[in-house]
């Protein structure tokens, strides 16, 4: 015996909530149908639902309802985001999403985020003055908060940036690369730069480089300074000890804000040295103006076996 179709509908009695919904030429709810079960049909004021279990598509065309009502934006990958997030827990908030876009005016381009979580860290960095942001690699927490950086570069909120990262041997010797020690830490750092040429021209660069009001370097190179006016993104902080994490925190001055970042799953300290971030993370909770965020294997945005592959490794305690 053939379960029994059975219909329900929802009722938007506004146009412009109708169009955001469904989208152009229905692009949205063909989308959600591809994603569920459910087969969907916009009939004047109402969205007809048609399936043996439509709760879950029921949760997201309300949500969808109230990102509009509220004049969020429902984006292309929203409505994958949107399912992923519901079936996994269908009491998520999207609030967070809805308001929490990096929209880098100067360099023409909008980052929307890609979870609930990076949503929460973003309005998170709007709040702190320190956060600290741990979880697996691949979840967007340098990517994002040198965006953030930037944005507020570019709108003079801040006079500078200043990107940092421990110099830790993950396996390697420094002793077996060419040149000096600039030189040599250069390859380490060459992800911060990445990040950079996502977000700016390679020409804004340079001229925000030559006033510097960007600043790339090791964290061997924070000690005796002060930061004001400034962001300041330490990452990689898994790697640091809790003597250059303590040197690191006491480096704020007026003005500024301290963005650390960190996968505590991926230490290469050498045997028996603690992690400066593990060390923070216990003793500053309960210190009102620190903000903490943590990401999970579910947040991972890059290729999609890269969820798989953290997940096999934690199953295994690795």
């Amino acid at each position: 015996m053939t379960d029994m179709i059975v219909q329900t509908s929802i009722l938007i009695n506004d146009n412009k909530t109708m169009l955001d919904v469904c989208g152009v030429n229905n692009r949205n709810i063909r989308r959600i149908e591809s994603l569920t079960d459910i087969a969907i049909e916009a009939s004047g004021e109402e969205i007809i639902l048609s399936g043996n279990d439509f709760e879950l598509v029921e949760l997201l065309i309300n949500n969808l309802i109230d990102i509009s009502k509220n004049n969020g934006m429902i984006y292309t990958n929203l409505i994958d985001l949107m399912v992923s997030e519901l079936k996994h827990d269908s009491s998520t908030n999207f609030n967070d999403m809805i308001n929490s876009s990096i929209n880098i005016v100067k360099a023409n381009k909008v980052f929307n985020p890609r979870t609930v979580a990076q949503g929460q860290y973003i309005n998170l960095l709007n709040k702190k003055d320190v956060v600290l942001a741990y979880g697996p690699a691949g979840t967007g927490k340098t990517f994002l908060s040198i965006c953030y950086a930037v944005n507020q570069l570019l709108n003079k909120e801040v006079e500078k940036i200043v990107i940092t990262r421990p110099i830790v041997e993950a396996g390697e010797s420094l002793g077996f690369l060419p040149g000096d020690y600039i030189q040599k830490i250069n390859p380490y750092l060459i992800p911060l730069f990445d990040s950079l040429n996502q977000i700016v021209s390679q020409e804004m660069y340079l001229k925000l480089t030559a006033k510097n009001a960007i600043e790339i370097a090791p964290l061997a190179y924070m000690r005796g300074r002060t930061f004001e006016n400034a962001i300041v993104i330490l990452d990689e902080a898994q790697n640091t000890t809790c003597s250059q994490m303590k040197m690191f925190l006491t480096r704020l001055g007026n003005g500024a804000k301290l963005i650390i970042n960190g996968d505590i799953t991926q230490i290469d300290l050498p045997y028996r040295v603690k992690s400066g971030m593990v060390d923070a993370l216990s003793v500053l909770r309960g210190i009102e103006e620190i903000g903490f965020m943590e990401f999970s294997e579910k947040d991972v945005v890059r290729h999609p076996i890269v969820k798989k592959i953290i997940s096999a490794y934690n199953k295994n305690g690795n």
